[in-house]
């Protein structure tokens, strides 16, 4: 099970770059084996993900870089965690992650934090973007088909920009070894204005 929406026109020019994204999780999922999967990491880990894709698709990325932000006293230096831009266009993403439950998402505050940090990144008039890697966990059992569309039905009400989700059919019964079952992951983009 995957997908996406992208519903904020600015940042079309990302789908080609999450459709890689999917292909690089199976590459590594292929590469590591049955034991593991990049989704279970942090969201540097995901952002690495997230990059590679991005640089399949014909783009170039920058992770941890420096940015300036126009404040009232003057410039600043800031950093965001991914710079991504094609010939034409560019964006500066901060990111999150949150390992939530299957049947409690509960986004909402976490993407507007995620979103407000992302203000402080860079200038007014470049697109900043929150990014909100989720990897939802079930303890005890893997998730049942019912409970990943009514995730990826919840996913599509949080107010973002894009969303993408990926649920691997091979990893829904992955375990870490906590015990926990990790059915897969998603990601949400917002705008920050500012």
């Amino acid at each position: 099970m995957q997908g996406m929406i992208i519903s904020n026109p600015k940042l079309e020019f990302l789908r080609p770059v999450l459709e890689r994204w999917f292909d690089c999780i199976d590459r590594f999922n292929a590469v590591r084996g049955d034991n593991d999967t990049p989704y279970w990491y942090d969201e540097n880990a995901n952002l690495g993900l997230l990059s590679a894709a991005a640089w399949m698709a014909e783009m170039v990325t920058l992770q941890q870089t420096s940015t300036r932000k126009q404040t009232e006293e003057g410039e600043r230096n800031a950093h965001a965690d991914l710079f991504i831009a094609s010939s034409e266009e560019r964006a500066y993403l901060q990111a999150t992650q949150r390992w939530p439950r299957v049947n409690s998402l509960n986004l909402t505050q976490a993407l507007a934090d995620i979103t407000s940090d992302a203000k402080r990144i860079s200038y007014a008039s470049d697109l900043k973007l929150g990014c909100l890697f989720v990897a939802p966990q079930k303890a005890q059992q893997s998730a049942t088909p019912e409970e990943l569309q009514d995730m990826v039905d919840d996913l599509q009400k949080e107010h973002s920009c894009a969303v993408a989700w990926y649920f691997p059919y091979a990893y829904r019964k992955l375990r870490n070894e906590a015990g926990n079952y990790h059915p897969g992951i998603a990601v949400l983009l917002k705008e920050a204005r500012g």
